[in-house]
């Protein structure tokens, strides 16, 4: 067997000190046939390889060097004065200062002529002792990509059973800019438990990593189940630093995982509550008040309150492709992500106790009436003269967009460029839909 080129330079340092170490011409003949043996060299290569003969010319291979200690330091002086240049920078210059200095007596004609002989690529590599060092590449790395490098992929982390035991989180953000993402704006915070179709909202002004921590901290608070895992697309407002320590914090013990880029599908139940949730109750436009935030937390907190106790849903089973048209099968009678949670085997006693408690203290007609009231004191807030809305007329609503039922005016969708203000909410939907 013949060894790779590394191998035998490891193999040789440990050989040289043996081969020296041996006494007798019959054992270091033995040694000799074992190492040609191994390395496949032959044998007066090997004797001469074990013995350093090999090394006939102890000076540095090439030819020998044009410039002296003297000419590198006057370069360096040079390089220093014109301020300290690239290669490529300094080499149509370099007459002007050597000529300088001469004149002044401090550089001798020798000297200065083999500085003159230097092209630019050699400039630089003169200098490359006299230059401080960065410790590497000059280029910054991307914090961006090493936190998401630290993250795993969701289709390699979640168990298979992850659709049937709740904590199993998908986080997604919701930018509510009216079509133009410039400034700053409000953003909503999502997270759906799979398992159950429990969805938490709360909103955040200008999606900054501490604004999305303290809506995170806030979904926690009010999820009835320990979490076991949380997944998110690759944003940077859901993959940094600070929400990485606060993950930690909350979560010692759960799943980070991430989605594949540009495929959506990986946080399939979180983004259809984009829609179907978020949009329902603020809309399209843009809300860009930071003064509205508390208002739409309330809103939103509220909301999300009502949905989970409330409004049934029908949960997806599966999922089929047949031929050229996909197949899928939902729940045969709809259920409140509440009465999931409380007919999950897999939770414990201690998470249905808190689920009934919010059954027992959030009447539905009570809590619609106060979502009705914070949705009114919201719209008249985005609709006061201090808000900076454009001059343009808002677009028309559409047909579908006709308020059928009793809740109160929020945002109507608006066209690119700016928000409108505040027109009649989206219908709150039918009493089950299809999740």
């Amino acid at each position: 067997m013949t060894l790779s080129k590394d191998e035998k330079k490891a193999t040789l340092a440990v050989s040289r000190r043996r081969y020296a170490e041996i006494k007798g011409k019959k054992a270091k003949g033995r040694f000799l046939d074992e190492f040609c043996a191994v390395t496949g060299l032959t044998r007066k290569h090997a004797i001469a390889t074990l013995t350093c003969r090999a090394a006939k010319h102890p000076h540095r291979r090439g030819p020998p060097k044009k410039h002296s200690m003297d000419a590198v330091r006057l370069l360096a002086r040079v390089w220093r004065l014109a301020g300290k240049p690239c290669g490529k920078l300094l080499r149509p210059v370099l007459d002007a200062h050597l000529a300088s200095l001469r004149k002044h007596g401090q550089a001798d004609a020798k000297t200065a002529a083999q500085v003159l002989s230097m092209s630019a690529s050699t400039i630089d590599r003169r200098l490359r002792s006299v230059k401080p060092r960065t410790g590497g590449s000059r280029r910054r790395s991307d914090s961006l990509a090493e936190h998401r490098r630290a993250i795993g992929l969701k289709i390699d982390l979640w168990p298979n059973d992850a659709k049937q035991t709740p904590g199993w989180l998908e986080l997604d953000t919701v930018a509510h800019c009216g079509g133009n993402m410039a400034g700053s704006f409000m953003w909503t915070l999502t997270a759906c438990d799979i398992a159950t179709q429990w969805t938490e909202m709360r909103p955040a002004w200008n999606r900054s990593a501490h604004a999305i921590c303290a809506a995170f901290r806030d979904l926690h608070a009010a999820l009835p189940m320990p979490v076991r895992g949380v997944n998110s697309d690759n944003g940077p407002e859901l993959i940094n630093e600070l929400l990485a320590r606060e993950f930690a914090e909350l979560f010692p013990r759960a799943v980070r995982s991430r989605s594949r880029p540009y495929v959506k599908n990986d946080n399939p139940h979180v983004e259809q509550k984009n829609g179907h949730a978020v949009r329902r109750i603020l809309g399209y436009g843009r809300v860009g008040r930071d003064d509205a935030v508390p208002v739409a937390r309330e809103l939103l907190a509220a909301e999300s309150l009502y949905r989970n106790l409330h409004r049934a849903t029908f949960k997806l089973l599966d999922k089929r492709r047949e031929a050229a048209r996909w197949v899928k099968v939902f729940e045969k009678v709809p259920k409140t992500p509440a009465q999931r949670v409380l007919e999950n085997a897999h939770l414990p006693e201690a998470c249905k106790t808190r689920v009934r408690t919010l059954l027992r203290d959030n009447d539905p007609v009570l809590l619609r009436q106060k979502i009705d009231a914070i949705n009114a004191t919201l719209a008249r807030l985005l609709a006061s003269p201090s808000e900076a809305w454009p001059s343009q007329p808002p677009a028309p609503a559409r047909p579908s967009d006709a308020p059928t039922g009793s809740v109160g005016p929020i945002l109507a969708p608006d066209g690119p460029g700016g928000g409108s203000p505040p027109g009649q909410r989206l219908n709150p939907g039918q009493p089950c839909a299809r999740v």
